[in-house]
């Protein structure tokens, strides 16, 4: 073979896809002899509009000897690529699919400036290993992050995951007045692009939490359209949970950001993120439902200074808001809720903490038992039911329910079984369920001793005997 003309490679689309073609398909000697090639031009080959696809393709096609004579190639070259528009994409390739954790290590520290390159060996791919090592160099390496942040936003290269980690470090440990100064409508209309992963969602939160309120509204126009997305993605609706903490202007995200999650909300209740954003917005900060790590992780926003409102107010009004929304929207699906525990959970805590009459979704649970009273005797039904009937707000309510659609003695049937007990005897303890006296009349006429034995037949049997 006369070689490969790398110069024919960056400018002629064919010829580019050809020899793809042949890294997808050919052997790997073939492999090999187009590596080889091709390494004294892979620098250029990444900056050039078709080039950049040769060498991502070399990098999914060739062997791992053969990836680290590419990253050797391009050693030293990583910041100027990654500042590259067209580059940017092969930098980005090789630090999130290839490259090992030193070679990561090894190309970050290229940002923090020649002096610190010299002990990469000793370093992380995360500034807090830099800080840990040396504390006197800080200032100066953030001072270098900022200035790449600034030409990566100015760039529209935000979308990368290399750049996100990159902006991340300076995020986390730059000022929040200097943050503020960088969320300019150049980064605002891109973040969009970047809520969906891990790291670019912790940008997106800062910006949020430290922007002041026009920023801040600014970024939730540029959410239109994209809601339902963000709240069905494990990075995405994490966003929204720091919205909905440091957004004063909850009338805005009524229209902006609720409207868009109700017109979803048969999708989104689908979605295990989706139930955990909408358990934020009915519980806030529940450690029953959401893992310290979180609940910590959010609580970093709280301290921000461009938030004015009472957090309990700011949540309140929100609940106020979505409330009647998910009442309307769960009193359909209570079926269909209750075939998932985790839909279940979501279904008790709307019951637990909407703020909204919800005589229309106690009304369906028990339409739902009258239909099939062996339903009772289900895990999710059972749970559903313990939870409404210790709720002080709604047990007396929906007991009344229950006795007024659903006849005595099928209720005292419920009592043959562990679980259709305690819910009797759920129905009957509070004393305060319009029928109590007809129902215990019920059940002591039924002889519940005689019943099998089992835990919650010898519990209601123990109450049976007080009265």
């Amino acid at each position: 073979s006369s070689g490969i003309n790398a110069e024919s490679l960056m400018f002629k689309h064919d010829l580019a896809r050809v020899v793809q073609l042949l890294l997808r398909l050919g052997k790997s000697e073939d492999n090999n002899f187009i590596v080889q090639e091709l390494l004294p031009h892979v620098c250029e080959l990444s900056k050039a509009k078709y080039g950049k696809f040769t060498v991502n393709c070399m990098l999914k096609n060739t062997s791992p000897k053969q990836r680290k004579l590419i990253f050797k190639a391009l050693k030293g070259q990583f910041k100027k690529l990654t500042l590259h528009a067209e580059a940017v994409t092969v930098i980005d390739t090789m630090y999130n699919d290839y490259a090992t954790s030193k070679e990561r290590t090894e190309m970050i520290t290229e940002f923090y400036g020649k002096e610190l390159y010299l002990y990469r060996d000793l370093l992380s791919e995360h500034f807090t290993k830099v800080i840990e090592l040396y504390p006197d160099k800080k200032e100066k390496v953030l001072e270098e992050l900022l200035n790449h942040t600034q030409v990566f936003i100015e760039k529209g290269l935000t979308g990368h995951i290399i750049v996100q980690h990159l902006m991340l470090q300076y995020f986390l440990h730059g000022t929040e007045e200097t943050i503020q100064e960088l969320v300019s409508e150049k980064l605002i209309e891109q973040i969009v692009k970047f809520v969906h992963t891990k790291e670019g969602s912790k940008i997106a939160m800062r910006c949020l939490w430290y922007s002041k309120a026009k920023e801040r509204k600014l970024i939730i126009r540029t959410f239109k359209g994209h809601v339902k997305d963000m709240c069905m993605n494990e990075n995405g609706y994490l966003v929204l949970c720091a919205l909905f903490d440091c957004v004063d202007d909850t009338v805005l995200l009524k229209k902006a950001i609720l409207s868009e999650i109700m017109e979803s909300i048969d999708t989104i209740t689908m979605s295990h993120c989706g139930r955990l954003l909408l358990n934020y917005i009915l519980a806030p900060r529940s450690t029953k439902l959401f893992p310290p790590s979180i609940i910590d992780f959010l609580k970093i926003g709280d301290t921000n200074s461009v938030s004015k409102k009472d957090p309990e107010a700011r949540r309140k009004e929100l609940l106020t808001y979505a409330s009647p929304g998910i009442i309307d929207n769960f009193k359909d699906n209570v079926e269909s809720m209750l075939m998932e525990n985790t839909r279940t959970l979501l279904l008790t805590s709307a019951v637990t903490h909407a703020n909204c009459d919800i005589t229309d979704l106690l009304t369906a649970i028990v339409d739902l038992l009258a239909s099939d009273l062996s339903l009772v005797d289900t895990t999710t039904m059972h749970i559903l039911m313990r939870s409404v009937q210790q709720n002080k707000d709604h047990q007396k309510q929906f007991n009344d329910i229950v006795t007024s659609k659903i006849p005595l003695d099928d209720i005292t049937n419920w009592a043959k079984t562990n679980r259709g007990a305690f819910s009797v005897l759920r129905l009957i303890e509070q004393k305060t369920t319009d029928k109590h006296d007809e129902l215990v009349s019920s059940l002591k006429q039924s002889d519940v001793s005689s019943f099998e034995q089992c835990a919650g037949r010898d519990k209601l049997l123990e109450f049976l005997n007080t009265c």
